[in-house]
Formats: C-alpha cells, structure tokens, sequence
C-alpha cells in the first residue's frame, strides 16, 4: 500500500477513530500506526485477533487496561541503570500488573481465544517486582519504613533524635525570653537548624551560632550553642535517611532495568491488545461486519470477488445511503458514469476503504453475505490533483499517477479510477480512458472506475469483463439519490437539469439540435429500462411484505395451535388424575369387600352394585379422556430441515436443535439438552432457522409445579427409592419432560439394577442409558420418557 492511494482513500481518518477507541496512549499510537496487510496470512492474523475480541465482548470478558501507562522511557531509563524516582517505580509496578491481569483473563479462556491468548503468552511474570515496590513504596509516592530494616532502624533513631532537638531548642528560646533576648516565643528553621529570631542589640544574650540576618538587620537568626550537637545529630541522620532511600531505589531500579526487554514486551503486548479491543469497539461502533472467530477465510478470502452487501462509507455521518456491488471476478471491473454529483466518488472510495479496512483487520461497514477478496496491492487515483508548483494541470497529475500504476499493475492489484479521462479534449481524454481500461482489463487487474465520457458505456456494455454502474439521481430536487444501480450506465441529465435551473428554453434547445437523434434514443431506452426496473423493485417489495404476512400468519396459527395443544393436555392430565382417584377409590371398595368376604360377612347383592357402580366410573372416565377439541392437524413441513435448525416435535415441548437432516428411512437425529435422539420427520411440526449470533432455544414447559430434570436417590434402601422414583416419574411425565436423570450411584449396583429393571418395564418410558461419563457414567440413568 503506498501512501498516495492511503491518504486519498482517507484512511488516516479512520485510523482517528480507531485512536480515539484506545484506552491508553500506547495503544493510540499503535492504531494510528496501523496499515493494511500486504500478505494475506498477515491479513488472516488481523482478521482472527478482532474476531476473538469481539467474542471475548458477546461473552462479557472484559481485559482490564485502567492503570495502562506509557513507561517506556522509565523502562529505558532503569535499563541503563538511571535512578528511578518512587513514583515512577510505582507506575511501572501498576501497569506491569494490569499487563499480567490481562494475560490470565485470557488463560482462562485460551480454547476459545488462542490467538489473543498467544499474544498475552509475550506478558511476563513481574509479581516479585511488583510485590517488592508495594512494600516499599506507598501510593502517594513515599518510601515506607518497611523498604528495608536499616531504614527504619534510620527513621526510629531519627524520631528520637528530633524528639531532643526540639526538647533543647524549647528550653534555650525560653531562657531567650526569660532574658528578654529573643522577640516572639517560636523557632523557626534556616538551613535547616533550629533557630531563635534575637534582637541584633541581644547577641551577647544567646550565645550560640548566627545562620542568618533579617533584611533590615534588626533580628539575628542564632542556632544556641545547646542545641548544636542535637542538630548536627539529627543532620546526620537525615543523611543516612537519604542514602538509605536511595539505595531501596537503585535495588528497585536495578530490579526493574535487568529485566527491561522482558517489561518492554509486555508493555508491547498489552499495548496490541488495547489496539486489537480498540478495533473491536469501533466495529461495533459501526455495526460493522467481522468474520466469526476462528473463521477468517470465510469472509476473507485470496481468490473470488469483492462481494459487499449495504455497504457503507464509515467516515459519512446522518443517513448514509448503502451500497450493494460485486467485482473483481464477473464482472472484473465496474464503470461508473453520470453526472458529476458526488455519488459516483463516494461509491469508488467505498469499495476501496471498505478493503483496506478488512486488511487491516477493522470490522467493515456492511451486512452478512458480504466477502472481502485480499489485493497485495492497491492503487487509487482520485480527486484533483493539480499541483501549481510542479507546473501540472489535473490532466498531466491524473496521468502521472496512471502511469505509476500501469508499472505495476497485475491480477493481485485493486485499481480505483476516478474520472478517468478528465480534463483534456473529450475525445482525446475518452480514448485514453478507454486503451487505459483495456490495458488493466487485460492483465487481470481488479477495475473499479468513473467518468463522464458516454463512449466508455458503450464499450463497458460490450467487453463481458466490465459492467456499467450509476447512481441514481432525482431531476426534482436536483441532488443525487447516492443509490448505486450497477447493471445500467448513468444518464446524462444536463439538458434536464439546465431546464430545471431556469436556462432560456431557446438555448436549451438550440443545445438539443447539436446533438446527434441517437443520443436521445439512448436516452430515452435508458429511462425505460429504468422505470421498469423501478417496477421490478417495487414488485419484489410488495412480494417480499407479502412474504413477511405469510410468514407472520403461519407463526400465529403455530401459537393457537400450540395452545389448543396445551388445552387438550391439561384436559387429558385432568382425566387422567381423575381417573387415578377413581381407581383408588375402586381398590379400597374391593379391599373392604375382600375384607368382608374373609369375615363372612359377604353380601353377593352388595357386590354387584359395587361392581356396576365401578363399570358405570370407568365408562365416565373413558367419555372424559376424549379431547374437547380435536388436535389440529400437524401443518406440512414445506422445506427440508437442515443441520442447525430448531425443530418442535409433537409430544416434546422442548425444542431441539437437529444434528442431520432426514434420512432415508425418514428420520433425523435432534439434541435435546444434553439427550440425542432419532425421530420421524412425520413428528416434525415446526422449524426455525437458527437466529443470527447463535441464539439457542428455550424449553417450554406446560403450566404445573416446576418438577426437577432429576432425581438423587443416592444412599437409599431399593424398596424406598424404588416408590420414590414411581412417584417422581410420574410427576415428570406429567411435567411434559421429554427426559429425567436418576441418580444412583455406582456403589455396589444393586440400587442401579432395581432402577433398570423397573425402567425396562415402565409403560412411561420408551428408553434408557448410562450419562456420558463427564456427567456420572454409570452411576447416572438417563431414561426417555414416552410422548
């Protein structure tokens, strides 16, 4: 990439916005010195780093950067043995470990990161450093007594040694005052000793030694004689303080210099990784496209074309109008003409912003469906670029810049044109244009190009390797709609829009007679392949928001179906309970009657009508079970269902996510949770696609107390788990819970066995199997519930 093509693409400025993102300066000053890739693995790494970054954000991963400080030059300073002042000891210690908290957030999820988690692999290991500087110096920057033992042997010896000082210097200024010498009741301090203020005609009054004289030499400054010895044992203290100090800070520095390369490393790498979340929150800034982690090529790719669905230009602000457009493949090269509106330049630094965008790892301003294709090289010619020192019209720079990238021009080369064959002779400058195009079209080179010159549709309409393009422009309100039509050239309104701005209509037709009759054939053939066009759109709008009511009845039948379900089920639960405590009832009526007959006490008559009135229960309990409303029929299935998609199957309110499509024998394997089953096809009465972001469905469950996936009955005699788990069953098939989980244990596998048994004969169950062996193995029964 050379710098031309960055800076008329205006790639600084969105190097700006990306700076502005940074959470410290170091990684501002990485982004604005960020350049697109020229080698396409480069362009992979770059694409990987900002697709595991906004995972890391859709998880709610934060990588802590507060505290991130430049220090390079402390480190720099400490690496040649230069003393380090406590506070920038301090800085270093914190931003060395917000670097290391940095790299174990990302440690902790390596398997889903790898490539941002090799990047926090160069952060070292700087606890002991870190540790040292903490105790020894305190937040506020202040060398704490317990940097070493000498220093706060130093300090205690140095207290005590004031503690005197101030003790002697007391007494001698009140022996001052008792002899009227001195003139108010304090010490001051000059030269950092003790003195009394004395009255210059007093001196012989304190005896002691002069450090100072006021201004007006009225008062003398007189350290007495009494308190010299106290002082010069405090001065020598301070002394060995300060030499103390400063040997802390030269262990400290030394500490930090040995291993300067190793701190520059991680300050670099922390630095990378604030770059790499800088472009991350830009994407998301932009609401731009980013390939899914772990996946560059599927969005990056070396071969094919530049694919751009609702492209827009991220440096344009209110309403910005997208584009869709293709190149680089079929068609290889794009001409865009009409009038000079703007439309066409912003459409040309789309394409070629947007690429080098994606190669330099920024998320692009589009929507899904779009692909990048990688270019080594890219090569723009935009604007006007005449240069008044040089001598140069716009012509002769333009052209100047053509014949650069003629030298190295290639099919690994993206080529932006603007208004190409402009300021010269139209004829002239069409020509040019024209063997310019060729010449590109000829060696492959990827072409995207505009101009004013109608000759150029006319050959883009014949060469199969280059399309025609315009943006669209109202004559009403005279400004273009920046609505890119790739597929129809660009009209020219000039006779239109001379009309509309007030021109003498004389003039405007005497203009209309130099012009050839097939020029306003053109014309008006264009217009109606527009209108038509128009017609279409509107046409596949009106289809497409017939679809979306289609689609949006068939989802509320799908609900009232659903619900006419959830009534028949709770009618059939209601029958069912109602039933259950009919049959008690009937069992503890045969008891008695049982009873009776051991007594002989029986009453033949007696049991008849119990026997009837039994009859009469179960007839009741059968007219009951039938549904008030019959089960809608199970809508047909009008597509196939396919790996990823959601599938509601009659029986299971859980949605599953199917794992194959159906086979030949009509049947699909479908997760549910953590079960894997085979079901028909026929059973299948809803899907759903797979919402973007990879949202996962949600268990419906029918109306009733919350019953538990599973069951522990760990620890218990067989018979008591054994009534226990017939009730629990129960109460989950009733819950509509297409699986339980029976905790067993291993143990000796008596209680394993019982289960087992019992399961095998279940009329609710239609399957088991031991948990995977992460979730229990053997000591854990997974049964399928009929449904």
């Amino acid at each position: 990439m050379n710098d031309h093509t960055l800076r008329v693409l205006e790639f600084d400025r969105v190097l700006e916005l990306l700076a502005a993102e940074a959470a410290f300066s170091l990684g501002a000053e990485k982004a604005r010195a960020l350049r697109p890739a020229a080698d396409f693995g480069a362009a992979k790494q770059l694409a990987a780093e900002t697709a595991e970054m906004r995972l890391l954000d859709q998880l709610g991963i934060d990588i802590p950067f507060s505290g991130a400080r430049d220090i390079r030059a402390h480190l720099r300073a400490a690496a040649i043995g230069q003393l380090l002042e406590p506070g920038a000891l301090l800085e270093c210690a914190q931003v060395l470990t917000t670097a290391r908290r940095a790299r174990l957030v990302l440690e902790k999820v390596r398997d889903r990161v790898p490539v941002l988690a090799a990047i926090g692999d160069r952060i070292g290991d700087f606890r002991a450093f870190a540790g040292d500087v903490e105790q020894a110096i305190s937040p506020r920057g202040e060398v704490l007594d317990s940097a070493s033992e000498q220093l706060a042997l130093v300090r205690r010896e140095l207290r005590a040694a004031e503690a005197r000082l101030e003790q002697r210097a007391q007494a001698a200024l009140a022996e001052a005052l008792r002899r009227g010498a001195a003139q108010e009741g304090l010490l001051t301090e000059r030269n950092g000793r003790k003195v009394i203020p004395v009255r210059s005609d007093s001196r012989s009054l304190v005896p002691g030694i002069v450090h100072d004289v006021s201004s007006s030499g009225a008062t003398l400054f007189i350290e007495p004689f009494a308190v010299v010895e106290a002082g010069n044992a405090v001065r020598e203290l301070r002394l060995a303080e300060e030499r103390e100090v400063r040997r802390v800070l030269q262990r400290l520095t030394d500490q930090l210099g040995s291993r300067a390369d190793e701190a520059l490393r991680s300050l670099d790498a922390l630095a990378e990784l604030d770059l790499i979340s800088a472009r991350a929150r830009l994407a998301r800034k932009m609401r731009a496209a980013l390939p899914p982690a772990g996946d560059a090529e599927s969005w990056l790719g070396q071969q094919g074309p530049t694919r751009l669905v609702r492209a827009r230009h991220p440096l344009l602000r209110g309403e910005v109008v997208p584009i869709d457009i293709e190149v680089g493949e079929s068609p290889q090269g794009i001409l865009i003409t009409g009038p000079n509106t703007g439309g066409k330049t912003v459409a040309l630094k789309t394409v070629g912003l947007l690429t080098l965008m994606a190669q330099a790892g920024l998320g692009v301003p589009c929507d899904e469906g779009s692909r990048i294709r990688f270019y080594p090289k890219v090569y723009a010619d935009i604007g006007d670029e005449q240069s008044i020192e040089q001598s140069l019209s716009t012509f002769s720079s333009h052209l100047r810049n053509i014949i650069s990238i003629l030298r190295e021009a290639d099919r690994s080369t993206l080529v932006l044109l603007d208004e190409l064959g402009a300021g010269t002779d139209p004829a002239e400058g069409a020509a040019i244009a024209r063997a310019v195009i060729e010449e590109l079209l000829d060696r492959g080179t990827t072409l995207v190009a505009t101009t004013h010159h109608g000759e150029l549709k006319v050959f883009a309409h014949g060469d199969s390797r280059l399309a025609n393009a315009s943006v669209e422009f109202d004559l009403e309100t005279l400004s273009p709609t920046y609505h890119l039509v790739v597929g129809l050239p660009g009209q020219s309104n000039a006779l239109a829009i001379a009309r509309r701005l007030g021109l003498d209509e004389r003039v405007v037709a005497r203009a209309a007679e130099q012009l050839a009759p097939g020029h306003f054939e053109l014309e008006s053939l264009l217009e109606e392949i527009r209108a038509q066009r128009r017609e279409a759109e509107a046409a596949r709008a009106a289809a497409e928001a017939a679809r979306a009511e289609a689609e949006r009845t068939r989802r509320e039948l799908a609900i009232e179906r659903e619900r006419i379900e959830d009534e028949r089920a709770a009618v059939l639960a209601e029958a069912k309970r109602e039933a259950e405590d009919t049959l008690a009832r009937m069992r503890r009526e045969i008891e008695q009657l049982r009873r009776r007959s051991a007594e002989r006490q029986f009453d033949p008559q007696a049991a008849q009508e119990a026997l009837r009135q039994a009859e009469r229960e179960r007839e009741r309990l059968a007219r009951a079970a039938v549904p008030r409303r019959a089960a809608a029929a199970a809508p047909v299935i009008t597509r196939e269902v396919e790996p990823g998609d959601f599938v509601h199957v009659r029986d299971i309110p859980q949605l599953g996510e199917a794992l194959t499509a159906p086979g030949e024998d009509g049947r699909l394997e479908v997760q549910f949770g953590s079960i894997r089953m085979k079901v028909s096809i026929d059973r299948v009465d809803r899907i759903e696609k797979r919402k973007a972001g990879g949202g996962g469905a949600t268990v419906v469950v029918p109306a009733g107390p919350p019953v538990s996936h599973e069951i522990d009955l760990r620890g218990q005699r067989a018979e008591a788990a054994l009534e226990r788990f017939e009730s629990y069953l129960d109460a989950a098939f009733r819950a509509g819970l297409p699986y339980v989980r029976i905790i067993h244990g291993k143990g000796t596998g008596a209680l394993r066995a019982a289960i087992r048994e019992a399961l095998a004969r279940h009329p609710l169950v239609r399957g088991y199997e031991s948990a995977p062996a992460a979730e229990g193995g053997d000591g854990v029964t997974i049964a399928l519930l009929a449904g």
